[in-house]
């Protein structure tokens, strides 16, 4: 899980950060800022993990967070869910594509957003487009 992701320009993030980016974008989208406590129940962990991963975030310039407040993302925090989104969608058209069924493409898409190489991202998405799929 420590291994080395998404470029925010100042190294890297692990796969567990880009969960909680992930995860304050959907509650930011929801509600307008994300709850510590509905990020520990989204993501199923503590409160001092969160804790530990807002700070983390906070010191990354990706999240504006302070002790028993709400947590918004940065600009640049922004940036990161919206290239985490892309690298999700594009997997999951592409697995949906190959005819895989929806529920096992949403899983699947979810675990190799993680993992999976930026050029191996641009190569799908150009399959796909080349294809007619996006």
């Amino acid at each position: 899980m420590s291994k080395k992701q998404t470029g925010n320009g100042e190294g890297e993030l692990t796969q567990a950060l880009e969960m909680y980016v992930k995860t304050i974008h959907e509650l930011e989208k929801e509600f307008g800022a994300a709850a510590p406590s509905d990020i520990a129940e989204k993501l199923a962990v503590k409160a001092p993990s969160v804790t530990s991963a807002l700070q983390k975030l906070d010191s990354l310039g990706m999240a504006e967070y302070q002790r028993y407040q709400h947590v918004n993302l940065t600009k640049k925090g922004r940036e990161i869910a919206k290239i985490l989104d892309r690298r999700h969608s594009t997997i999951l058209d592409f697995l949906l594509h190959l005819g895989v069924k929806e529920e096992i493409a949403l899983s699947d898409a979810c675990e190799i957003e993680h993992i999976v190489h930026k050029e191996t991202i641009e190569k799908l998405a150009l399959f796909l487009k080349k294809h007619g799929k996006k």
